[in-house]
């Protein structure tokens, strides 16, 4: 669910609340770590990815510790509920074994992978987590699986401030001062000194502006953007082309961290060391593939588990804080969440929400949008408007649901509203090829002339046509829309289908007039500086073939309801 836009005391918005866009995932773990509540387990960890309204299934490759949905020695090939995007959409993989998955493991996997699952990884030092990591398509080189060290001058230290006592310990991993993190900044193709142009990758969507806090360890991984190669592994293709044509997908580093610090001791400041002084440099923190285009699952790879691990949340297993006495509470202070846990909270469900496979990427904007249409500012607009509507009124519109995201979620919300509500019921379609936020970053990349087109602007008129719609469709009695939220399925693939057909055709017609109205200013201007002496060169013709049209078809529905919510 939308959490990062609740507004309290909104009675319409805390009904839209009990209906989430709940994901399947299949999370496994396997040697030391497990689903318990001791230091090195999860259990905090999947209570909030199952309190945000996700379906968590927790298994474990030796079958040991607490906490396990499904008893005994877990295996990927051989699982009573098959590993398949019919049962599950994203798989979570919490690494330490070095025993490596089988063939018909790394296969099943593969194959998950390829038809649109989502998949997360992670591991710790070393070899740590190398066994599941390190032998799967893609993930095996978005992470380092092997190089980093423990606890020599070359290890990765993020524990970088010393705790209260002003002394650097190995614990102070479990205090409530996390790392400072670094996100990096992306393009949505808009000129680069406009604010608004720049946002950091979906996971670290926070109203903020970014997530930029992560919990600190001592000795961590690093995550990787590795240059995709033509090749198959585990039976598949490793990096698949985008179906459309064009260049393999390349992962991205969305995050970075800082290793530096002093010398570690065990204990009082006299006592022996555990771990040299590390030469401060940076290092990949959170990588991520995004397999849209190419019809493959989305990945995103963490530098370590004690991200996620209850030592380094709640101080499970670290024992007492010397300058006070007391056990250590990790990232709480009088019992709350710090403000920069209550940031790395939204890391953890941005990355389940973006996972998500692009046939159960439907609810969540709709609900956003749902939100939105009962948001008391909008609510001054008086929608709805005419539908379609014409462009002013609807770019005003857009204008303010992007404040209203902005305000919420933070900066990128829009593009991500609008790339989810294309990704249900727009692929293929000549939005989908303007407006893709990731192709728009690519061509930006590339370094190719920027287009002239007001692409942000489109962006709006988009989600501000599925806002109006909304506000048609979805009641103001609190009752009926209780009623209406119980089966919202059909309702949410239909609504976005239409909109996004109702906003195509004005577009259309908006930029085939601004196209028109700058053909003719461009022509005047150039009979004027004919006549004065200086005639203005006409434009080069590239040999690039021109964009594809915009077509004003009703985009297509999913194929199939199969991963249709049940509660």
């Amino acid at each position: 669910m939308p959490g990062d836009i609740f507004i309290n005391g909104n009675p319409y918005i805390e009904i839209l609340y009990k209906f989430p866009c709940p994901q399947r995932i299949l999370m496994v773990a396997d040697s030391s770590l497990d689903f318990g509540t001791a230091g090195f387990g999860l259990s905090e960890f999947v209570q909030i990815v199952r309190n945000a309204g996700h379906t968590v299934t927790t298994a474990h490759r030796s079958g040991a510790g607490p906490g396990l949905s499904i008893s005994g020695s877990y295996n990927f090939a051989t699982a009573a509920t098959a590993v398949t995007v019919a049962n599950y959409d994203q798989i979570w993989l919490f690494a330490f074994s070095t025993t490596a998955l089988q063939a018909a493991e790394q296969q099943r996997i593969a194959q998950f992978m390829r038809d649109g699952g989502g998949m997360f990884a992670t591991g710790d030092h070393d070899t740590i987590g190398a066994g599941m990591g390190a032998n799967l398509p893609r993930i095996r080189s978005m992470r380092d699986w092997a190089s980093i060290p423990m606890a020599t001058v070359d290890r990765h230290d993020t524990v970088l401030e010393p705790g209260a006592d002003g002394i650097k310990q190995f614990n102070d991993q479990a205090d409530a001062i996390p790392q400072r993190m670094f996100p990096v900044f992306f393009s949505n193709g808009g000129d680069p000194f406009v604010a608004s142009t720049w946002a950091v990758h979906p996971v670290l969507r926070h109203s903020s502006g970014a997530v930029d806090y992560l919990p600190d360890h001592p000795h961590e991984s690093r995550c990787l953007a590795p240059t995709p190669v033509a090749g198959n592994f585990a039976g598949i293709e490793e990096w698949p082309a985008p179906s459309g044509g064009g260049a393999r997908i390349a992962p991205v580093v969305v995050a970075v961290s800082m290793s530096a610090g002093r010398f570690i001791v065990s204990g009082a400041p006299t006592s022996s060391g555990t771990k040299p002084p590390v030469y401060p440099r940076s290092f990949g923190a959170i990588s991520a593939y995004d397999g849209d285009p190419a019809a493959a699952g989305r990945i995103v790879c963490d530098a370590t588990w004690h991200h996620f691990v209850n030592i380094n949340l709640n101080g499970s297993g670290a024992g007492n804080d010397p300058s006070t006495g007391l056990p250590r509470t990790g990232l709480y202070a009088g019992g709350m969440p710090t403000p920069e846990y209550q940031k790395i909270r939204s890391y953890y469900l941005n990355t389940v929400r973006w996972l998500a496979p692009i046939g159960r990427r439907y609810c969540w904007p709709f609900l956003v949008a749902a939100a939105i249409r009962y948001d008391y500012e909008i609510a001054e607009l008086r929608l709805p408007l005419p539908h379609p509507c014409p462009w002013d009124p609807l770019l005003k519109l857009g204008r303010v649901v992007e404040e209203v995201l902005l305000a919420r979620v933070g900066p990128g919300a829009l593009a991500d509203l609008v790339d989810g509500m294309l990704a249900t019921a727009g692929r293929g379609s000549g939005l989908a090829e303007l407006l893709d936020s990731a192709r728009v970053r690519g061509e930006a990349k590339e370094g190719g002339a920027p287009s002239l087109l007001p692409l942000q602007d489109l962006r709006r008129a988009v989600a501000g046509t599925l806002v109006n719609l909304l506000a048609a469709k979805l009641p103001e009695d609190e009752q009926k829309l209780a009623s209406l939220m119980r089966d919202h399925d059909g309702l949410a693939i239909d609504a976005i289908a239409e909109s996004l057909q109702a906003a195509e055709g004005v577009i259309v017609e908006y930029v085939g007039k601004a196209l028109e109205a700058s053909a003719a200013q461009l022509q005047s201007l150039r009979a004027q500086s004919v006549k004065a002496g200086k005639p203005v060169p006409r434009p080069a013709r590239p040999g690039a073939k021109p964009g594809k049209a915009l077509k004003q078809t009703k985009p297509a529905k999913p194929a199939s309801k199969a991963g249709k919510t049940s509660r």
